[in-house]
């Protein structure tokens, strides 16, 4: 049975695990990252995955002034750009709440968590 975990790096240093049975929907992340529109980036961070993966986050977060630079996601946006040649502008950090959607495959509910 495939279910669903989105890892939740909050701007705070925690780290949440939500498990789902099917795919997340924008409409489930809205929720979890706290805002009304998404925007998608990547990231690479080794405990995560071995490869580049989406981190979903709030696309105007920058403008909401409870907003705080999220160190685990910038640090994860900085090792993709490295990885791939990427650039952004000097100084440039993610801020707010992360979501980044792992599959976890032949899981049962107890598995889902440690994956």
């Amino acid at each position: 049975k495939k279910m669903y975990n989105v890892i939740l790096w909050k701007d705070n240093g925690n780290e949440d695990f939500h498990v789902f049975e099917t795919k997340p929907t924008f409409q489930d992340l809205y929720k979890l990252i706290n805002c009304s529109t998404i925007e998608i980036t990547q990231g690479y961070d080794q405990n995560v995955s071995n490869r580049t993966f989406d981190m979903y986050l709030d696309e105007e977060g920058k403008f909401n002034s409870n907003n705080t630079t999220n160190k685990r996601a910038t640090n994860a946006w900085y090792a993709w750009q490295l990885r791939t040649g990427h650039q952004s502008m000097p100084g440039d950090s993610i801020v707010g709440n992360v979501a980044i959607i792992r599959k976890v495959k032949n899981a049962s509910k107890q598995d889902t968590k440690a994956a």
